[in-house]
């Protein structure tokens, strides 16, 4: 608890907001989107939409701000906003150009912010002065960054006119169909602002209402389940607890993080947050349980491009590794950087946490996408984005929202010349991924194949969770991850197996009579993956449903 944020000022905004300034629409011709740059005002009819030009669909975090314009992790993100967005083969906007428009929100069709899941995208829209994005529908991380900063998002274009018309407009508009966590986010203007109310006590959090309402009561839970459980915060007058009876999909809350980590890409960005928002001289809570990598930029200056060296790129990506290394110094936080005995880093920064950190029935939280490395092990991991890696700083937790579990059994003895990823490269392909079933969901592998994998098998297999689009991946931990303990941790073999938690009592998916149902609201899903061997190897997949 960083006690000087307890006597922070902080209030709601207000009910209603004002939003001066005009509005930029990111057309398909490039010609309307100069036009507009040069300080015309594009018409646009909200009643009849079929009058209207053509909005870009799928645009892009990339689109909004270029991967090497990600160097830049400062206010200077406002002059970048757009750069990459391409309407046919034009990129008709200019470095500056959005913030020198006076243009307060930006309007695009479907899937806006699909991607990377990178902050500075809406970090350089706000610094640009945008203050409202309006599309059809908006890609749920690119959403919860534009939250977590205070950018106001909405899929209801009849606020253009009231926006035009300088009308004040109701802050439920913006809240309408949201969580009760996700409302007071937004109504206190952002993740940090609404985690000081928190520890303010000012705000509400919705209770995890336990099975059948009583003292103690449980329900069946899958592993991801009985993990989250274990790590979700029950608020108390006291003090903060940690632990619940049991959780459900959908339930909301905070959970508490075992291990929190980042990389040179988001580190120095989220120490600028929290030196401006917190303090310079403010100190993190509990260091020891937050660890820095140097990973990702290591052999820039031999692939970067003469053309991107001229713009300076190098020396930004060098600052990077600079501002990671002094506020790890300043913090007392461990940083994995750079070989001094060779060119290299120390290692990549999920894998590094597998082989010296994490350990079975952990939640670890980290910046990179292939968080879920850990969860070979048995750990629930999963990426967060540059606000969420600040705040966890300050409070150890992390916002959640209880994902769905689908189990993918594969059965039958694995052929030699079979590796993991051909498992998870005939998962890709299988319908059920491919139509979005298994987004935002954990990956729970399973079957007497995946049990002869190795830990370091097991590993592609929840690391590539992030290309099935799942929320994780994760592996009951079993004898392997105890010799894995012993063998690479050094561990002592009786303390390897007591942090082996157990995963099938009372688990929805191991019945009394050793079916596979996975109970999900009304519906019961049996969601599984089958492997054999029928004169050729195979695998398929099988979808259940019945009523409850």
């Amino acid at each position: 608890m960083i006690n000087s944020l307890l006597a922070r000022k902080i209030e709601k905004r207000p009910d209603k907001v004002r939003l001066q300034g005009r509005i930029l629409f990111l057309t398909e011709d490039p010609e309307l989107i100069k036009r507009q740059l040069a300080g015309e005002d594009l018409p646009w009819d909200t009643k009849n939409p079929a009058n209207n030009p053509k909005l870009r669909d799928d645009i892009s975090t990339d689109e909004i701000t270029p991967a090497h314009y990600c160097f830049y992790f400062d206010e200077t993100l406002g002059e970048i906003p757009y750069l990459g967005l391409k309407c046919g083969s034009v990129t008709p906007i200019g470095r500056g150009d959005v913030k020198r428009g006076g243009f307060v929100c930006a309007v695009s069709g479907k899937r806006r912010g699909k991607g990377s899941s990178r902050e500075q995208s809406p970090y350089a829209e706000m610094c640009a002065g945008i203050r409202v994005v309006i599309a059809e529908n908006i890609e749920r991380i690119y959403k919860q960054n534009c939250q977590n900063l205070g950018l106001l998002t909405s899929t209801n274009f009849s606020l253009i006119d009231r926006i035009r018309g300088g009308e004040e407009i109701a802050l439920s508009e913006f809240t309408a169909g949201e969580d009760e966590i996700t409302r007071q986010v937004i109504e206190y203007g952002g993740l940090f602002p609404f985690n000081v109310a928190r520890m303010q006590g000012k705000v509400f959090l919705p209770p995890i209402e336990d099975a059948g309402g009583g003292v103690g009561a449980t329900r069946a839970m899958t592993l991801a389940e009985k993990i989250f459980a274990r790590h979700m915060i029950r608020p108390s007058e006291a003090a903060p607890e940690v632990g619940v009876p049991s959780v459900k999909p959908g339930d909301t809350g905070f959970a508490r993080a075992d291990l929190r980590f980042s990389h040179e890409y988001v580190t120095p960005m989220a120490a600028i947050f929290f030196e401006h928002y917190v303090g310079k001289d403010a100190k993190v809570n509990d260091p020891s349980s937050i660890l820095f990598f140097r990973d990702h930029l290591t052999f820039l200056d031999e692939v970067i491009s003469e053309e991107k060296k001229k713009l300076g790129l190098l020396d930004l990506a060098t600052q990077l590794k600079l501002k990671q290394q002094d506020f790890a110094k300043k913090q007392g936080i461990r940083l994995h950087g750079e070989l001094t005995d060779r060119k290299g880093s120390e290692g990549i920064c999920h894998s590094i946490v597998l082989e010296s950190y994490a350990l079975p029935g952990q939640l670890n939280i980290g910046s990179d996408s292939h968080t879920p490395h850990v969860g070979a092990i048995g750990c629930v991991a999963f990426g967060i984005g540059t606000t969420d890696v600040f705040n966890s700083w300050i409070t150890k937790d992390v916002r959640v929202k209880v994902p769905e579990s689908v189990r993918i059994v594969i059965r039958g003895k694995k052929h030699p010349n079979v590796t993991a990823k051909d498992f998870i490269l005939k998962i890709l392909s299988l319908d059920y991924v491919r139509s979005g079933k298994a987004l935002a969901k954990v990956m729970e592998y399973a079957g007497e194949a995946i049990e002869q994998l190795s830990v370091d098998e097991r590993a592609t297999m929840t690391n590539m969770a992030a290309e099935i689009g799942g929320f994780t991946g994760i592996v009951v931990p079993d004898k392997k991850a105890v010799e894995f303990l012993v063998e690479r941790r050094g561990m002592d073999r009786r303390k390897a197996g007591t942090v082996r938690t157990c995963h099938r009592t009372r688990c929805s998916r191991h019945n009394a009579d050793g079916g596979d149902a996975r109970r999900s609201g009304k519906r019961q899903i049996c969601s599984r993956t089958e492997y054999a061997r029928s004169g050729r190897d195979r695998i398929r997949r099988h979808l259940h449903r019945g009523q409850e």
